[in-house]
């Protein structure tokens, strides 16, 4: 870990372990074709093992810690994560329609990954490519996860490959359950101005405990996550949802429906208002 690059790596750098570990990143755009986009990320071990993690802050996770929030580089909030913070949500206190809600908008198949979806992140590049700005996320949760915890907001490669490389010590070696990650996801993610976890933003917008929470509600927060500081533009000035909205909720609810996530009663029952 000490011969990664300076100026890159730098949360893992101080990283000791025994045994042989290879990293590999091949990056490839033809500006002419960038829907064959080639991004291969890829770690190969041979007796590895961590021995010390150093100063990473990559066990933490599995316990209470104390989560800052950075905005441009700024501190904007620390808050604890973990039974001392009256918000803190634990998973059976997490309503299954907001849970299934992320799920089904963030990352399908969480649970069953290795902490990457490929093929999701090389169509995220050729869009952004396409369309000159970032427009579309490729990340998985843990990949989310990593950032927010981890590493800084900003949109480089160089990143990511420090993003992957502590998604993949997190996932293949099983430091952290994929219970608790989403746990621990939950219980930071934005979901507005200056909102963060479930526990905040039931309150915030319904007044509720996270386990009071509808499908409506559910799909309602799960939509904020791309632009969760933007959620008053989904109303208009008599507070009803835009109408917009309606394409999101059913595309969501067939999603659910498909994967026998709500049943056919809750499908025909959901109105985006």
């Amino acid at each position: 870990f000490g011969s990664l690059p300076e100026g890159m790596f730098d949360e893992v750098r101080s990283i000791r372990g025994d045994g042989k570990l290879s990293f590999s990143l091949i990056f490839e755009l033809n500006s002419a074709r960038p829907d064959q986009v080639l991004f291969d990320c890829s770690m190969k071990r041979i007796g590895f093992r961590v021995r010390d993690f150093g100063s990473t802050g990559i066990p933490k996770l599995n316990g209470e810690f104390v989560h800052d929030v950075f905005e441009k580089d700024r501190l904007v909030r620390s808050f604890a994560v973990g039974p001392s913070n009256p918000d803190y949500t634990t998973m059976d206190q997490v309503s299954p329609y907001f849970r299934n809600a992320v799920l089904t908008s963030e990352d399908g198949s969480f649970f069953f990954h290795n902490g990457f979806n490929e093929e999701a992140f090389r169509k995220s590049i050729a869009a952004n490519y396409r369309a000159g700005k970032f427009v579309r996320g490729g990340s998985t949760i843990t990949m989310q996860l990593v950032k927010n915890v981890f590493l800084t907001r900003k949109k480089t490669v160089a990143r990511k490959a420090e993003e992957a490389l502590i998604v993949w010590l997190i996932e293949s070696g099983r430091l952290i359950s994929k219970e608790r990650m989403l746990e621990v996801y939950f219980n930071i993610i934005e979901l507005g101005p200056g909102v963060y976890g479930i526990g905040e933003a039931s309150r915030f917008y319904f007044d509720k405990k996270p386990s009071q929470i509808d499908l409506q509600e559910g799909i309602f927060l799960a939509g904020l996550l791309p632009r969760p500081k933007a959620f008053r533009f989904q109303f208009d000035s008599a507070a009803v949802l835009k109408p917009y909205l309606a394409d999101y909720f059913r595309i969501m609810t067939n999603f659910m429906l498909k994967k026998e996530l709500i049943t056919q009663q809750e499908y025909d029952a959901v109105v985006p208002n």
